[in-house]
């Protein structure tokens, strides 16, 4: 039986306003081993006066149904419940409370409902963390409450964020990349190095990879934080970069995309395309996506350097871009942002007289556009519930990926265009013309333990 059907027969039997007390003839105590018959039924009778029903009738017997199944069982079925039914099913006998109770069957609700459990332990209240979870997302939903936090010390612009949990990196049109502790809001460490505005940044365990409006890479050790490379070969501004653990691409106002080998800081090979500036890359495995201001979107191989498709739909250039490997996000000047069906790109060769014939089959079509904003998308991201977007218009918006329902918006957050947004699980991080950093923090009085990756 499928797990909705199963729910809805649950729902018949204890979303009943009358409650009346139920009399359990057997021992209430748990004994899969033994079980001793005390009455003409094997299963506990409900009195008889009662107009709540929670199982069948047999030989003029109420049956409590759940009471008959092992407690394995009858745990798994109620793991299938929301939480709201299955706070209602507490309420219907001495057995089910205890059944509902079952720290198993919170854990599984969990899963089944709230996603991964992060550094789990014997020890764990799966129905606490629930609850705290619940809330947590509770405050995304509604927006409130949450804590906001300004961090100022750059003194320009800043175009670029990036954030874990241990730190937050920013770059400005000051020229500096600056660190800061997310706990204390403080700058703990300024690097140095490129001549002119710091456009983009990217960091893993080992590198920060930084480009500049001054045309160039810099590859930083996040060891000892000294310069491994400088990459040269950009005409104009590096506005975007990304990289994997064996290379480094970036892309520029010059109109092209340039992969560089990671170990030795040698351009690979240039991918030329776009009519436009490049203005943002996201690279997953093989494929990289690119976003210009020719308004085009395009699909390319990095070990062929061939562009494998083209999405065409915004009426102006593009600002940004994100990929997950199935979904494109993309934000534009035409104040929109879609989302776009990635495909999967099949080759298929027919064998037909003396020739192959190559068939690409794809979707690629555009799924959903969010309208709300009313200047320049000009930065995003999202997971796979939700878009968060930043614009010109000053305001940060929260967006449903399923219906392009605007969830939230947080308007005139910032006192000017809004260059960058980044968001985990617990907060969203933004940066802008007005040299703050603002960080919304909706997990603010929750304990996080085990809801969140560290």
């Amino acid at each position: 039986m499928k797990s909705n059907e199963i729910k809805f027969k649950l729902l018949g039997y204890f979303k009943k306003k009358s409650r009346p007390s139920v009399t359990i003839i057997q021992d209430s105590r748990i004994d899969e081993g033994f079980q001793q018959q005390k009455s003409n039924s094997s299963c506990p009778s409900l009195n008889s006066s009662s107009e709540h029903k929670i199982g069948n009738i047999e030989n003029g017997i109420l049956k409590d149904f759940l009471y008959c199944l092992p407690v394995e069982l009858g745990c798994a079925i109620l793991s299938l419940c929301d939480q709201q039914s299955l706070l209602t099913c507490h309420q219907v006998s001495k057995y089910w409370n205890v059944l509902c109770r079952d720290n198993i069957v919170w854990k599984q609700l969990y899963l089944n409902n709230l996603g991964d459990i992060y550094h789990s332990t014997l020890n764990l209240d799966y129905k606490s963390l629930y609850r705290r979870k619940a809330q947590l997302l509770q405050r995304w939903k509604n927006g409130t409450p949450i804590q906001l936090q300004t961090i100022i010390g750059h003194s320009d612009s800043i175009y670029c964020v990036q954030f874990d949990t241990t730190k937050i990196v920013t770059g400005s049109r000051d020229r500096t990349i600056k660190f800061w502790n997310p706990n204390t809001n403080k700058c703990i460490r300024t690097l140095s190095g490129h001549d002119a505005s710091v456009l983009c940044l990217q960091y893993d365990q080992s590198i920060l990879v930084s480009g500049s409006s001054d045309h160039t890479l810099l590859v930083w050790s996040l060891k000892t934080f000294t310069i491994l490379y400088c990459l040269r070969g950009h005409t104009s501004g590096v506005l975007d970069v990304c990289f994997n653990d064996k290379l480094i691409i970036s892309c520029s106002k010059d109109a092209t995309i340039r992969i560089w080998d990671r170990s030795k800081g040698q351009l690979i090979k240039v991918l030329v395309g776009h009519r436009g500036p490049v203005n943002a890359i996201q690279l997953i495995d093989q494929q990289l996506v690119s976003a210009s201001g020719d308004t085009f979107i395009k699909l390319w191989d990095i070990e062929t350097g061939a562009c494998l498709r083209d999405f065409l739909g915004h009426a102006y250039g593009l600002a940004c871009i994100r990929f997950d490997g199935k979904k494109i996000v993309s934000g534009s000047n035409d104040n929109k942002i879609k989302v776009w069906n990635a495909g999967k790109i099949c080759f298929i060769y027919i064998y037909y007289v003396s020739f192959n014939s190559l068939f690409i089959l794809d979707t690629g079509e555009c799924i959903l556009t969010c309208e709300g904003h009313t200047g320049l998308v000009r930065s995003l991201h999202f997971d796979k519930d939700k878009i968060v977007s930043g614009s010109y218009d000053q305001s940060i918006r929260v967006w449903n990926i399923h219906t392009g329902e605007c969830i939230k918006t947080f308007s005139k957050c910032h006192t000017s265009w809004v260059f960058d947004v980044m968001f985990d699980e617990t907060k969203i991080i933004s940066t802008s013309q007005d040299q703050k950093i603002l960080i919304m923090d909706f997990a603010y009085g929750i304990d996080t333990k085990n809801l969140i990756k560290s």
